[in-house]
């Protein structure tokens, strides 16, 4: 018995709708192992919106550095330096020096406003984020007046990873309701 082109089967129907349905779970999979991961990702240590820029040395990652400031500050005062430092390192490092040529001097501070000595701990595999909260960098005796929006030149010294300069930093203020 033959059976006459108008009696075959349409393949494409039922075919096109597994292939659609398989297609559209491996999707939706996906998309559910990628939420998973976010929760402990690298992605899940994300600092607040800031408008600071980014960089990095040796295993030293450096997220929204900038100065804070809405206002302009004259010759001769100070300034927060504020930014997240990630270390990505297996050992703890620190941060011992921080310069620009736009202040006399610059402090390193603990929690506690008291000028860490030995400069700012960064845990292995960790990090200290200082975008908001204490001042833990301070910038002292302006070179010049600072303005929003001014770009600054600033140099990280770190005990283990080394040293990074951001020729880019802004001083700006914090994102509403982030101070």
């Amino acid at each position: 018995m033959s059976i006459s082109s108008s009696e075959r089967p349409v393949a494409g129907g039922a075919g096109r709708r597994r292939a659609l349905a398989v297609l559209l779970a491996a999707l939706l999979c996906g998309t559910l192992a990628g939420c998973y991961a976010s929760q402990n990702a690298q992605t899940a240590r994300l600092t607040p919106a800031t408008p600071g820029v980014d960089g990095a040395v040796g295993m030293m990652v450096l997220n929204d550095v900038y100065l804070e400031t809405a206002q302009t500050v004259p010759a001769g005062g100070s300034v927060a330096l504020r930014g997240a430092f990630t270390d990505e390192s297996t050992q703890p490092d620190r941060l011992v020096a921080v310069t620009t040529a736009v202040a006399a001097s610059v402090e390193l501070l603990a929690p506690d406003g008291t000028v860490a000595t030995d400069g700012i701990e960064v845990p292995a595999e960790g990090q200290v984020d200082a975008t908001t909260g204490s001042v833990l960098i301070r910038l002292t005796g302006l070179t010049r007046e600072l303005r929003p929006g001014a770009i600054v030149p600033i140099t990280f010294e770190f005990a283990t990873a080394g040293r990074v300069t951001l020729g880019d930093v802004p001083a700006a203020a914090p994102v509403q309701g982030q101070a």
